[in-house]
């Protein structure tokens, strides 16, 4: 059995505060100083990593920050306790959530029940961030682990700004350069690269488009094989080049490459000096020549994911995005206070803007729903959405 650090910090009434107007220390990554292991420990998602940090430097109970969030990114592993739970750094939503289910005392396949990558994590985790539904498009109510929304997030195609690929682009066209159908964009040339396995970025996207991981691996997709260089390959055994989410990197002196990236990382990416300045968090600007396109949805007018430096939550290719809990603890105070409900302190974090009050999660790019659309168009805070995974 999990043992629950945070039961023992408080039985009842954990109130979890927001702080408005806090201007800490910056910090590049994970908690600061990382011998600080506050109440709820969090792994995962790349694209969520920086907003989560945001508000571990923000959501604060009795004066102690409550959310220690660790990057997907980095080299060294991670300590989420002071005792034990040293471990490798979950790199993406999918990892992270398979971090969280070894930390409930799963077998998943790396080293026996309650291991992630041969690591003993039991009781080391206390949620996952994912920006993507293990469910995929089917929602479902019952589950062992819940998937609370906290913001909508925007997934569109990124091209190199010097190129000549169009602005704007159908979902249509998306789809056949994706599924390897054309290799031309009203007439240029384009080279669709893929995200690093494990990407929630990526699994959305490879839902959305319409290909799977075992399709990939069976070379049906021979356009997404290529070289280091995003040249066709060649020989038998092809390079399947995998980018990290949210990084112009692939594109930079590639001016026919295109990639998914989340419109809520690239709005943080550009609003850096300004989210260190209110937040105390760095965020790295990874964005280098890449430029998002507008998508005509079938049937439909050209949106924008970006509108006046503001994410669209109307956006056709929109996600919400998520801490992932075990629905066991959906009433353990520390989480209840912290992710559950529209007054949670993750939904109504703060902080001021010259002057004006303003919500964490839009300072970091990613919009708030109020209202619930669909179990998968959720408000923030909703705690129906369920899987097993």
């Amino acid at each position: 059995m999990k043992v629950k650090s945070i039961s023992k910090m408080v039985a009842v009434g954990f109130a979890a505060v927001v702080v408005s107007g806090l201007v800490a220390a910056p910090a590049a990554a994970d908690p600061s100083p990382v011998t600080e292991y506050r109440t709820l420990a969090g792994v995962g998602s790349d694209t969520t990593q920086d907003v989560t940090n945001g508000l571990g430097n923000v959501i604060t109970s009795g004066g102690n920050k409550v959310i220690a969030s660790w990057d997907a990114r980095g080299t060294s592993s991670v300590k989420t306790r002071a005792a034990n739970c040293d471990f490798p750094r979950p790199n993406g939503s999918s990892n992270g959530r398979r971090a969280l289910r070894a930390s409930e005392g799963e077998d998943i396949g790396q080293g026996g029940p309650g291991f992630w990558s041969n690591a003993n994590v039991v009781g080391c985790v206390d949620f996952a961030r994912s920006s993507s539904y293990g469910g995929g498009s089917t929602p479902a109510s019952t589950g062992n682990y819940t998937y609370i929304p906290f913001g909508v997030d925007a997934v569109t195609l990124a091209r190199n700004v010097n190129g000549d690929l169009p602005v704007n682009v159908s979902f249509a066209q998306v789809q056949r350069v994706y599924r390897c159908f054309d290799n031309t964009i009203a007439g240029n040339p384009v080279n669709p690269v893929m995200l690093q396995s494990g990407s929630g970025t990526w699994d959305f996207w490879s839902s959305k488009v319409g290909i799977t991981e075992v399709e990939i691996n069976l070379g049906d997709y021979p356009c997404l094989a290529a070289d280091t260089d995003g040249n066709p390959a060649t020989g038998a055994a092809p390079l399947i080049e995998r980018a990290q989410e949210h990084d112009g990197a692939p594109l930079t002196g590639h001016p026919t490459r295109v990639v998914p990236f989340s419109a809520g990382q690239f709005i943080a990416q550009g609003n850096a000096a300004k989210i260190v300045s209110l937040t105390g968090v760095t965020v790295a600007d990874r964005r280098g020549e890449a430029a998002l396109s507008g998508i005509r949805p079938t049937g439909g007018a050209v949106q924008q994911p970006v509108i006046g430096g503001t994410l669209n939550i109307n956006f056709p290719l929109r996600r919400d995005v998520y801490n992932v809990v075990p629905t066991a603890d959906l009433t353990v105070p520390a989480i209840a206070s912290t992710f559950v409900g529209a007054t949670s302190a993750t939904c109504t974090a703060t902080v001021n803007d010259g002057g004006t009050p303003r919500k964490v999660v839009e300072l970091f790019g990613f919009g708030v729903r109020t209202a619930l659309i669909s179990p998968l168009d959720a408000n923030c805070g909703y705690t129906n959405l369920r899987f097993g995974s």
